[in-house]
């Protein structure tokens, strides 16, 4: 675990600033608004309520996904100063931690980090992705 959590905070840390500058403003609003539409938001929400109820059951504490989501939360607004977007990318950075610590596989989740390793924040439709979250990291 210490590994991965090494390479995702390299990743934060050093990624995800670049990721950003590729977007301006009116991107951001176009991002969200696609995260809305129903395909996105409905299945973000069924990944969500399955690892968090797998999360519940498995008794991890919160610690480590929590200062995760804080870290990507604060980063992103300091550079965009946008809360929403920094909500939902924080958001989805929780998910995938949580995901990876219960060790709960989930090929939608898995497509959704890929979009942040191949400097993309995630937004439409994704194609699901077979393999294991923690080797993707």
């Amino acid at each position: 675990m210490k590994q991965v959590l090494k390479r995702l905070n390299f990743f934060i840390e050093n990624n995800l600033l670049h990721i950003l500058s590729n977007y301006n403003e009116d991107d951001f609003d176009r991002i969200l608004d696609q995260r809305d539409e129903v395909a996105f938001s409905e299945r973000w929400m069924e990944t969500f309520d399955t690892i968090e109820e797998e999360f519940k059951e498995s008794k991890t504490d919160k610690i480590i996904s929590d200062d995760i989501r804080k870290k990507v939360f604060k980063l992103v607004y300091s550079i965009t100063n946008h809360s929403d977007l920094a909500s939902y990318i924080s958001d989805d950075y929780g998910l995938i931690i949580q995901s990876i610590e219960i060790k709960h596989n989930d090929r939608w989740l898995n497509s959704l980090w890929l979009e942040y390793k191949n400097g993309n924040l995630p937004h439409s439709t994704l194609v699901e992705t077979e393999g294991e979250l923690i080797d993707l990291i």
